[in-house]
């Protein structure tokens, strides 16, 4: 495990999870800073580049096989979509996961049945210049949250149903 350096200030704030027990997906317009400590510290990432390359099928169950059976805690920010739909936030850049990739990576994440803790962030209706912006991303945002509570985008239906007799 690679020491995390003193910040001032912070001495009383303790680690609490291992670097190797991160995945990031999705990254893009990453500084060289963030880029030097998330491989310093062995964080596992897969950028935009590698989701277009391998598919975010494929992304998903790299990360799960990784993360092995472990519980998951999913920070979701918002700016991981494409800000042609979800503009309304503190960091849009452009080229980021689509709608559908979104929505894949939580069902995927839900139906591991692994998933203890979801925080959304990055949403900003401030940062929307009409309503309508604001609107598509506060609802993909609630999209994706349902995705990871169980809601499949083919419907939800009893395993056991059956139409009823006439």
């Amino acid at each position: 495990i690679i020491p995390v350096p003193e910040l001032p200030n912070f001495s009383w704030m303790k680690p609490c999870v291992s670097s190797r027990d991160l995945v990031y997906v999705g990254l893009r317009d990453v500084d060289p800073a963030e880029h030097y400590i998330l491989k310093l510290l062995g964080v596992k990432v897969f950028s935009m580049s590698q989701v277009d390359q391998l598919g975010v099928a494929r992304v998903m169950e790299e990360t799960c096989d990784y993360l092995a059976k472990k519980p998951i805690h999913l920070s979701f920010d918002i700016d991981a979509i494409d800000p042609s739909v979800a503009p309304a936030t503190g960091t849009p850049v452009v080229g980021g996961l689509s709608y559908r990739e979104g929505l894949f990576i939580t069902e995927q994440l839900c139906q591991t049945g692994l998933l203890s803790a979801v925080d959304l962030v990055e949403v900003n209706p401030l940062r929307g210049q009409t309503e309508g912006q604001v609107h598509s991303t506060v609802s993909t945002a609630v999209d994706i949250l349902l995705g990871c509570f169980g809601r499949l985008r083919e419907g939800n239906h009893l395993l056991d149903y059956s139409l009823p007799e006439p």
